[in-house]
């Protein structure tokens, strides 16, 4: 399942005026209705602590997708590696700035994410013979029931899901709400770097987009398997549960590339700086692996095992089919075959580009070293490139 954007998708709908008014439109810093030209690529940004992640795609008239550019710009850290002030706003447009230098892009439409902690979503049921705009004018009506907000503080936006598999004159719909103070935020990023929010995505949403178009190039046949896509960063590690291509559960646990970085600074006393550079260019002394590296490996498994069963716990009765593992730490050596060993299922990396056409200037080395990081950005951009 795939979903539209947060807060700029309301506009769209003509003829319903009363919900311009309702949602303030003025907040969002760009014309939203130039949005509707055609345009033939689009920038996916995933801005997460410590890193912009950027992916440019392109669409041609045959639906094959070509990777235009691509980079992946740290933020600049102290030496202790001190997450980033996610509500500064100068520091990541700079950072998205220097992003589009690299790639050196013309295209000025972009489309971020909003965390899955930062939104509410819930399904309910309304009339079969609802249109779009009866189903929203009835959930504005509701939505002081559905929403622990003032209705003046929130934006929300709606996908008829089908019919109810109980009640078939009833429609199964898919409520998603966020703070108007999370998109003014994330539209003042974008408008800060020169660009204009195409949409906004909720983050395993982007996750959805992406595995329902990777997957089926693998030969997997995702709309009957319940897939666990890890996200092992710098900082956290996130589990996104995807049954039958829909996103139904999302947790972060504090762990990650970090702890890594730490022990082998504290370990061959070395400066942040220095340890994180000898980790990546693999410049450590014999005893590293066995020392530092497998035990490091043994406590990922550790918190998947734990958001595994927190999954479980949930009231959740789905058998996990296999993993996916995607961020940073997907880059060490054999980490894929040592979580399959410890948990007895099938689990791969990720390169969302693995049989994508690839732009000129591309450089395929650095492509394939940052590929497994560029999930979130690849599926921000994938739905909405025309």
């Amino acid at each position: 399942m795939s979903f539209s954007a947060l807060g700029t998708v309301f506009l769209f709908y003509q003829g319903v005026n009363e919900l311009k008014d309702f949602f303030h439109h003025d907040i969002f810093p760009f014309n939203v209705l130039a949005l509707k030209k055609k345009r033939n690529a689009v920038l996916g940004i995933d801005i997460t602590s410590v890193a912009i992640k950027l992916v440019e795609l392109s669409k041609n008239s045959d639906g094959r997708y070509t990777l235009e550019g691509f980079a992946y710009v740290p933020f600049v850290h102290s030496d202790q590696h001190t997450p980033r002030d996610s509500h500064d706003i100068t520091l990541t447009s700079q950072a998205i700035k220097q992003a589009l230098t690299l790639t050196k892009t013309s295209c000025k439409y972009a489309v971020i994410a909003v965390g899955d902690a930062l939104v509410i979503t819930k399904y309910v049921s309304m009339p079969a013979g609802f249109n779009d705009e009866e189903i929203m004018e009835q959930l504005i009506i509701d939505a002081p029931s559905y929403i622990p907000y003032n209705v003046n503080d929130i934006i929300f936006d709606f996908e008829v899901q089908g019919p109810n598999q109980h009640n078939p004159a009833l429609t199964d719909i898919l409520l998603v709400v966020t703070r108007k103070e999370t998109i003014a935020h994330k539209t003042a990023v974008l408008s800060s770097a020169g660009l204009i929010p195409r949409a906004i995505e909720v983050e395993s949403f982007a996750i959805e987009n992406a595995l329902e178009q990777l997957l089926p190039q693998q030969g997997i046949d995702a709309s009957k398997q319940t897939i666990a896509v890890i996200d092992m960063g710098e900082n956290f590690i996130t589990l996104h549960i995807i049954h039958h291509l829909h996103a139904i559960y999302t947790r972060s646990q504090e762990f990650g590339g970090r702890q890594l970085t730490h022990t082998i600074a504290q370990t061959y006393n070395l400066t942040h700086t220095h340890a994180e550079q000898a980790k990546i260019y693999g410049s450590l002394p014999e005893n590293y692996v066995d020392e530092i590296l497998t035990p490091f490996k043994q406590q990922i498994v550790e918190q998947i095992q734990r958001h595994l069963q927190l999954f479980s716990a949930s009231q959740h009765n789905h058998r996990i089919d296999r993993i996916i593992l995607s961020g940073g730490c997907a880059a060490i050596a054999g980490i894929d075959e040592y979580i399959a060993n410890a948990l007895n299922l099938p689990t791969t990396i990720v390169n969302p580009f693995v049989n994508m056409t690839c732009a000129s200037q591309i450089d395929s080395a650095q492509l394939q070293h940052y590929a497994h990081s560029m999930l979130t950005a690849y599926g921000l951009a994938l739905r909405h490139v025309d």
